[in-house]
């Protein structure tokens, strides 16, 4: 991944086996062993803005390994640029709490309070607020607020059908000319207060639409170029309706996360970042109410800067609104400070009250028994399946291509087409079928044919066609194979 703003850095990073910007998933193992902390956020923490040994949770195991040494605290951070807690919840459903993190992190950032809410977020994007294409959340008659998945169509058959802000001219020349790009950076301070005519737009267009209730939250309401939509969080007392309907599904969001994080056994947190300003200032207050009310301490970014002397000006680059690498440390000491005054968050787990993932009871289920092959994954054979493991496993081994040659008892099972070759099957990658490859373990299961089998032969070879591992056995041989 190479991330420039043309002005202020240039970076370039490599997305670990789970797509995100950061180091390889810890063991389950070692997660297990220590004070595991999870950061879950947006840009923030995706931080492409900065190398990765810069990043304030990889800052942060750095200091706990000097300073608080007898936690041995490790962290790991899932982390997407544009997201909020509502489309974060998957980052924590699907790859978070496998690690059955000790303490949970949630990065938060004043234009969140926008990201989760359906309505702000498609204005914001120029997408249909009913056909959002990460996991969102959606208000019922009654009022309720609950989990939306993701829309499934194209994602161009979800924009809003209304102008673009940026002309296709101004986009070619904010790519290749420096100049272009640092006046595009200072475009909103040249703006006037006039309203803004892509969201006019866009608001007019929803109030027109039903449900209903579209119209009463946007009456009134008058987008300027000036203020950006995440603004009157900030600076605004009394907020339009549509403010109001955002701050309900951020206390939806939250409430979710307390949810998981009781069920899980994890203590949660979190960051607020310098951008909600500190106590007095209506963003800050505004999220405190919603966290504390649900028993969630708040770190305040803002205030561990100004108490080390330091401007919160000072922690984001000239240019570009993310973190600098002060911005980093200045977040990973307030953590660092938060665990010195709350060690029992290392010391007193919670239990946890649900069962562990699926994936990893499959996993533990299938290891317990005895391979039909052992090589660089041990494989396992059921009546149906035939299963691959490893651990420890990195995303180079599972890069290579496998192959699976099904021999049959009778020939005439085969298809009339393999008959020649003697063998069913051919190559296939990792992930095709039913596989995962997280905190140091690859599982994966490849259906079989449903006639008896005499042997099977399997292994991986590089692109080049060279053999990495190949094992050979009779499926008769281990027990609940077929062909017996």
């Amino acid at each position: 991944m190479r991330h420039t703003n043309g002005l202020d850095f240039w970076t370039e990073s490599r997305t670990n086996s789970l797509g995100f910007v950061d180091r390889e998933p810890i063991s389950l193992e070692r997660a297990a062993a220590s004070c595991h902390v999870a950061m879950i956020g947006d840009s923030f923490v995706e931080a492409s803005e900065v190398p990765i040994a810069d990043k304030f949770h990889v800052r942060l195991e750095e200091l706990a390994a000097e300073e608080l040494r007898h936690l041995d605290i490790t962290t790991s951070a899932f982390g997407l640029s544009g997201t909020g807690q509502i489309n974060q919840l998957a980052y924590y459903d699907e790859f978070a709490r496998y690690l059955r993190p000790t303490l949970l992190v949630l990065v938060f950032v004043f234009n969140d309070f926008v990201d989760n809410a359906p309505i702000l977020d498609g204005l914001h994007r120029g997408i249909d607020p009913d056909r959002l294409p990460e996991v969102s959340a959606t208000r019922g008659a009654d009022g309720s607020i609950t989990l939306r998945p993701p829309y499934p169509p194209h994602f161009q058959e979800s924009r809003l059908a209304v102008p673009s802000g940026h002309t296709r001219a101004a986009d070619h020349l904010t790519g290749v000319s420096l100049f272009a790009n640092w006046l595009d950076a200072k475009r909103p301070t040249f703006s006037s207060d006039d309203a803004d005519p892509r969201l006019v737009a866009q608001v007019a267009l929803l109030s027109r639409r039903p449900p209903p209730d579209y119209a009463a939250l946007l009456d009134g309401w008058r987008p300027t170029t000036r203020e950006g939509l995440g603004d009157p969080f900030l600076h605004t007392q009394d907020l339009p309706p549509v403010y109001e309907d955002a701050l309900d599904f951020t206390a939806f969001a939250l409430d979710q996360f307390r949810e998981r994080a009781d069920r899980d056994g994890t203590a949660v947190v979190i960051l607020s970042s310098h951008t909600m300003g500190t106590r007095g200032d209506l963003g800050f207050d505004r999220l405190t109410a919603l966290a504390e009310s649900r028993g969630i301490p708040v770190i305040n970014q803002y205030d561990y800067i100004t108490r080390q002397g330091a401007e919160p000006r000072d922690a984001i680059w000239a240019h570009d609104s993310h973190w600098n690498a002060a911005g980093h440390r200045w977040a990973a000491e307030a953590l660092l400070e938060y665990l010195k005054q709350n060690q029992a968050v290392c010391t007193t787990r919670k239990r946890p009250t649900a069962p562990p993932p699926s994936w990893l009871t499959d996993y533990e289920s299938i290891a317990s028994g005895e391979p039909a092959a052992r090589s660089v994954f041990d494989v396992y054979t059921s009546e149906n399946t035939v299963a691959y493991l490893k651990s420890p496993c990195s995303a180079a081994d599972v890069q290579a291509e496998f192959f699976l040659h099904v021999v049959p008892e009778d020939l005439e099972d085969l298809p009339a087409d393999r008959r020649q070759y003697g063998f069913d099957g051919g190559n296939f990658h990792y992930g095709e079928y039913a596989a995962l490859a997280f905190g140091g373990r690859c599982i994966m299961e490849h259906p079989l044919p449903d006639y008896p089998i005499a042997r099977i032969r399997t292994g991986q070879f590089t692109p080049e066609g060279d053999q990495i591992w190949m094992a050979e056995f009779p499926v008769s041989a281990v027990e609940g194979g077929q062909g017996r």
